[in-house]
Parts: C-alpha cells; sequence; structure tokens
C-alpha cells in the first residue's frame, strides 16, 4: 500500500469508529425512546408515574454526583499512562484493583440508600403526596442495588475504550434497554398493580446485563483479556494519584445529575404528582437527542486525548481537540432549532397515547422547549471537560459545574416563587441557564489554558453557522404553513409535519455546509 493510502486509511479510520459508535448509540436511544414510550403508555403522570420518575432517578443520580465522571476521569488518565509506559499487564493490574474498590464502595452506597429510602425521597421530592412518597420509598429500596453493576459496567467501558473496543461499550444500553422493553411489553400488564415493583426489579436486572455483556468478552479476549479479580485486593502505588484526582473531577461531573434532581424537586411544587413525570420524560428527550449527537465524539476522543496528553504531543493534542470541538457544534447546533420547532408534533408522536394523553404531551413539550436551547452547550461541557481532565486540570470543570449548579438553582427558584412562569417551565429554564453557564466558563478557561483551540475559528464554522440560521428559518416558514395543533393532530399526521419540515431544513444546512468547504479554504467539511 502507497503512502498516500496508508494516510488516507488513517485518517478514515476515526471517522467510521465514530459512525458505528453513533450507529450504536442511536439504536440503544431508540430503544431507550421506546422503553419511556411503554412507560408513558402504561402509567401516564400519574401517581405510580410520578412514584417511579423519583426511585429511577435516585440511584442513578447519586452514582453520577459520586462515581460517574470520577470513574472515567481518574482512571482513564491512568490507564492509559500505564499503557504507553510499562504496557498492557500493568495496566490490567491497575485496572483490577481500580474495579474492586469501586464495586467495594458501590455496595456501601447501596446499603446505606435501602435504609435511608424514605429520607431521601422526603428531601429530594418534598411535593409529593404521602401516598406517592411512600410508593417511592418502596421502589428506591429495589432499585438501588443498581449502582453495584453500574460502577463495574463504567469502568469496564473505560477499559474497552482504551483498548481500542469502542462499538461494544456503545451497545450496552441497547441490550439491557431492549430487555425492559419486554418486560413492559409482555410481563408488566400480567402483573396488575403489582407491575410497577416488577418494572423496578425489571430496572436493576437491565444494569446486570449491561455488566455482563463487557465482562464476558473481555474474558474471552485472547492476549487482550481481562478479568474481575477480587483476590488482587485494592492496594496499587498508581491508586493514591487516581484516587485524589477523583473528587475535582466528581464534583465537576455533578451538572447533569443536580440537574436532575433540582428540575424533578422544584417540577414536584407543582399542582399535581404529575410535575415530575412531566419534566423527566422532558429531559429524557433532550438527553436523547444530545446523547445521539455527542457522546460517540467525546467518548472516541477521550482516550485519544489522553494518550496524546500523556506522550507529550500538544500538537496532536489541539488537533484531536479541535476536530471534536468542530464536530460536536457541527451536529448540535443545527438539530436545536429542529428540536425548539417540532417539540410538539415530536413529543405528540413519542407519547401521546394510552395513559399520557393531550395535556401531558403539551406540559412536556413546553418544558422540552425550555431545556433545548442549551444542546450545543452540552456538547461543549462534555467534550472540554474531558480535554482539561486529559491535561489533569481538574479543578477547571469543578469550578465550572459549581457556577453552573448555582445558576440552576437561584434561575428556577426566581422564575418560579416570582410567578414569572408554571413551575415545569421555571424548572427546565434553571436547567438551560446551569449548562449555558457551565459552557461559558468551560470556554473562558479553555482560551486561558488551552491556546490554539479558537485559531481560525470564526473562517473554520462560518458555514456551520450560516448553515444553522437559514436552516432554522426554513423550518419555521414550513412549519408555520401547516398551521395546526400538534395535540389534536393525528399520530400519521405529525409524523409528516416533522418529516416536511425537517427534511428542507438539513437539505439548506447540508448544502450551505458543501458550498462553504467547496469554495473556502480551511472551512468545516460535513
Amino acid at each position: 500500500m502507497s503512502a498516500i493510502n496508508k494516510k488516507s486509511s488513517g485518517a478514515s479510520r476515526p471517522r467510521r469508529t465514530i459512525i458505528l459508535m453513533m450507529a450504536a448509540t442511536l439504536l440503544a436511544k431508540v430503544l431507550g425512546l421506546l422503553r419511556t414510550v411503554l412507560l408513558a403508555s402504561s402509567y401516564g403522570t400519574g401517581l405510580e408515574a410520578a412514584a417511579f420518575a423519583e426511585a429511577s432517578v435516585i440511584p442513578l443520580t447519586v452514582f453520577d454526583m459520586l462515581l460517574g465522571a470520577a470513574i472515567p476521569g481518574s482512571f482513564i488518565p491512568v490507564y492509559n499512562r500505564l499503557l504507553a509506559r510499562e504496557g498492557t499487564k500493568r495496566a490490567d493490574d491497575f485496572a483490577q484493583r481500580f474495579v474492586n474498590i469501586i464495586l467495594l464502595f458501590c455496595v456501601l452506597l447501596a446499603g446505606l440508600g435501602i435504609v435511608f429510602s424514605p429520607q431521601l425521597i422526603s428531601i429530594l421530592a418534598p411535593g409529593l403526596s404521602g401516598n406517592a412518597q411512600k410508593l417511592a420509598s418502596e421502589l428506591l429500596r429495589i432499585m438501588f442495588p443498581m449502582i453495584i453493576f453500574t460502577g463495574g459496567a463504567y469502568t469496564l467501558t473505560g477499559i474497552m475504550q482504551s483498548k481500542g473496543r469502542y462499538l461494544l461499550p456503545a451497545l450496552i444500553s441497547a441490550i439491557s434497554n431492549a430487555g425492559v422493553i419486554i418486560y413492559l411489553a409482555f410481563i408488566n400488564p400480567l402483573l396488575g398493580e403489582n407491575g410497577i415493583y416488577g418494572l423496578a426489579a425489571a430496572y436493576v436486572i437491565s444494569w446486570l446485563i449491561q455488566l455482563a455483556t463487557l465482562v464476558i468478552p473481555l474474558a474471552f479476549s485472547g492476549k487482550e483479556r481481562f478479568l474481575l479479580s477480587p483476590a488482587a485486593g485494592i492496594r496499587d502505588s498508581e491508586l493514591p494519584a487516581a484516587l485524589k484526582s477523583a473528587p475535582p473531577v466528581m464534583i465537576g461531573a455533578w451538572l447533569m445529575p443536580a440537574t436532575l434532581l433540582l428540575g424533578t424537586a422544584f417540577s414536584s411544587l407543582s399542582d399535581t404528582d404529575g410535575g415530575i413525570s412531566v419534566f423527566t420524560y422532558a429531559y429524557n428527550v433532550y438527553l436523547m437527542i444530545t446523547g445521539i449527537l455527542t457522546y460517540s465524539i467525546c467518548n472516541y476522543v477521550f482516550p485519544e486525548l489522553s494518550r496524546l496528553s500523556g506522550s507529550g504531543d500538544d500538537e496532536g493534542f489541539m488537533n484531536t481537540l479541535r476536530r471534536g470541538f468542530d464536530s460536536a457544534l457541527m451536529l448540535t447546533v443545527p438539530f436545536t432549532a429542529a428540536v425548539f420547532i417540532l417539540s410538539g408534533c415530536g413529543v405528540s408522536v413519542m407519547y401521546q397515547r394510552g395513559a399520557f394523553g393531550a395535556e401531558s404531551a403539551a406540559a412536556t413539550a413546553s418544558a422540552l422547549r425550555f431545556i433545548v436551547p442549551a444542546m450545543p452547550a452540552f456538547a461543549v461541557i462534555e467534550l472540554l471537560n474531558r480535554a482539561f481532565y486529559s491535561k489533569g486540570l481538574d479543578k477547571i470543570p469543578m469550578i465550572a459545574a459549581i457556577c453552573g449548579i448555582a445558576s440552576d438553582a437561584v434561575v428556577s427558584a426566581v422564575l418560579i416563587f416570582s410567578g414569572a412562569v408554571p413551575v415545569l417551565s421555571g424548572a427546565a429554564a434553571g436547567a438551560c441557564a446551569g449548562q449555558l453557564v457551565t459552557a461559558a466558563a468551560l470556554l473562558f478557561a479553555a482560551s486561558k489554558k488551552m491556546k490554539g483551540l479558537f485559531d481560525g475559528f470564526i473562517k473554520r464554522t462560518w458555514n456551520l453557522w450560516l448553515g444553522a440560521i437559514l436552516s432554522a428559518g426554513v423550518m419555521s416558514v414550513v412549519y408555520r404553513l401547516f398551521d395546526i395543533n400538534p395535540f389534536s393532530n393525528s399520530f400519521a399526521g405529525n409524523l409528516i409535519i416533522c418529516f416536511a419540515v425537517f427534511l428542507p431544513g438539513a437539505a439548506v444546512y447540508l448544502a450551505v455546509m458543501k458550498i462553504g468547504s467547496k469554495y473556502v479554504v480551511g472551512t468545516l467539511k460535513w
């Protein structure tokens, strides 16, 4: 193979990998959406839905706040440094002990969560009615053990990604979502009033499936195999350094779980128990879309940034970060307008059936519109956090997250208690404000600490911004031509409108991107 062909092949490999990861993430998110659709159809926004929404949020939110980012943020840089300098065996020895510590800590957390479930519900959902709080506490006791499997799955995902195996970690959510879908479609109706308890158990089992999906392939990977080994103990010379970096990384990742906790807490102050479930449904749609557009890029870039930083390749680091940054914006900016314009039709298509009526759909769409403007900020946060972790600048994401959480709480409280907007709108607006403030803080820090990230930014991305503006204008005009109420329209009618509005906007955006990259050297290419 010629040098040119080798270079072309090498350059296309990351693109193919990211496309495959995005496809896997899309499958997982679509199945997650189907899971949520079946949940909404079965329980709507009533007492059981509110209790389950709160009970399912708390364990994973606690995990996210204490370990969710601390695991990859403190583990992946150390693992990749050992992999580069001392080889696979030394890196895997460190990983085994790291997994053991995480699992021990998660067992302790699960025990505490089970014991203090009533108190957690009272503190985090003060507006729930007595019956809803009682049910939520019972469900929380069932669901808290899933953080044990979550801890193992997160760590093994970091190991796989560091070994260059990206596809399976991106698929594990799809496998577990399929299990919950089977439960909701076939088993839940048979259990009657006890179905909600079975659903809680199904969620726990789904995380066990995710862990098993990683453990088994790693155990049978030949020379690259990795075995969980409790006998390896918890002592390693590299663990103090990894654990020392965990607190700032942990706090730096508090934004998204805190956003969910604040959102559900403020939403519980609405007139009915359904406020929590409405906010949760809207937030799930937001995370599904932003996750599809963002996580594949970030999860591919993070191990690469860690390797480049560990080897001292500053130029390669900045080139990789710049490409990831531009690509994340290229995807999220145009979709922000599309989701905002089509929120009513989209929510109706996804959720409006069975126990989830037009009123619930309208409330969910309204909340979604207040959150959606933060989509590009979400991408900036996820990518820059990983870049700072790779450089060992852990305190910057921590400070940015604290600013964002404070902004979320203040904006939500002011809007809600002043009566300026309805409770759900205030909670959603606070969620948006928190992410915007965090992204602004990270961008400011990046301009000081990562020289070169914004070099030629306007020249690189002018066609992105122009295309997004023209695309939004086209979609807005086409949507207004239909002049319908999406919550009284049929499923087929709303689906047709979504395609009829989105496709012309997408065509305009792609055309501007193509023309710009063709005639202006250095412009971002699609």
